[in-house]
């Protein structure tokens, strides 16, 4: 039998030196301790109330970390604190059943996300633990040692706390796909809250004082990564992605960033062209996998 039990502080230290090899079973995982050390107040609760050690028969077998939202749930690493050999040996179908009857009552959650570099350790534990692998995505990554060659000047605008609703709205249009749930305004402040967020690099497209698209570049452990980059529907076609691009580029440079990463999904080809042709390079393919609540 399975229970989650909820991550107190001294968990930290006392599991400090399995979360310190966080990168063993999926190097796309992140840094729960550094992260929990380096937080405020605020940011600590917000990840312990979405963190869990799994025990089985009262004996801890998993550390899982995700964010505390609605709908699609990402999960942000997940560390084994037992070998391989014994995990594959127990019932990890009844985890995630009781990672989620353990989060709070509030959330409406539909289902659980969680990106990896495919091997074959967490292939076999996470097809054990009811996930199923969706989609592709290649990780590719620009040097910014030379400013971007920008076609033409574009007009972008810095991203507000007053045009929350603004965003929300463009983005959905952006993203919209019958797989993805919308974006939501609670959404928004729960992402800029945290140090993630970055807020000298999030900004609209803007054209004839209507925003047309929308980039943001946030930090992930010691990297930064291009996410949320879009044109909406009506305005795609017509060189707007490469110049909005090639600006966002530009002020990542003025702030001294060296290198900038980024996750497209392997058959978007189009996309990929985009990135391509503006000198970002391949890196290394990852998958997804989602857990649905049945």
């Amino acid at each position: 039998m399975y229970k989650a039990l909820p991550l107190r502080a001294k968990d930290l230290q006392y599991y400090k030196k399995e979360l310190l090899k966080y990168r063993e079973f999926n190097d796309l995982n992140e840094n729960l301790y550094d992260r929990y050390m380096k937080s405020s107040l605020f940011n600590k609760i917000q990840y312990r109330s979405g963190t869990r050690i799994i025990c089985y028969h009262e004996d801890p077998v998993l550390i899982l970390w995700s964010e505390t939202r609605n709908y699609n749930v990402k999960m942000r690493s997940i560390v084994p604190l037992k070998s391989f050999a014994e995990l594959k040996t127990q019932p990890l179908a009844q985890v995630m059943d009781a990672f989620l009857e353990s989060l709070p009552i509030h959330l409406d959650i539909h289902q659980f996300e969680y990106t990896t570099i495919d091997n074959e350790e967490n292939h076999i534990l996470l097809t054990e633990m009811g996930f199923t692998y969706r989609k592709g995505l290649l990780r590719m990554k620009r040097k910014l040692d030379l400013p971007p060659k920008v076609s033409r000047e574009v007009e972008i605008k810095r991203f507000q706390i007053e045009d929350v609703k603004a965003r929300v709205e463009l983005q959905n249009q952006i993203f919209d796909n019958k797989y993805r749930v919308p974006l939501s305004v609670t959404d928004v402040l729960l992402e800029i809250s945290k140090r993630t967020y970055i807020p000298e690099l999030s900004f609209f497209l803007v054209e004839e004082g209507q925003y047309v698209g929308y980039g943001q570049i946030n930090r992930q452990e010691d990297c930064y990564f291009l996410v949320n980059f879009g044109i909406a529907p009506d305005f795609r076609g017509k060189g707007r992605s490469r110049d909005f691009l090639y600006a966002i580029l530009s002020r990542a440079k003025e702030l001294d960033i060296q290198e900038i990463y980024l996750d497209v999904n392997e058959d978007n080809f189009r996309a990929k062209e985009l990135y391509l042709s503006s000198g970002f390079q391949e890196e290394k393919s990852t998958c997804t996998w989602l857990y649905y609540i049945k």
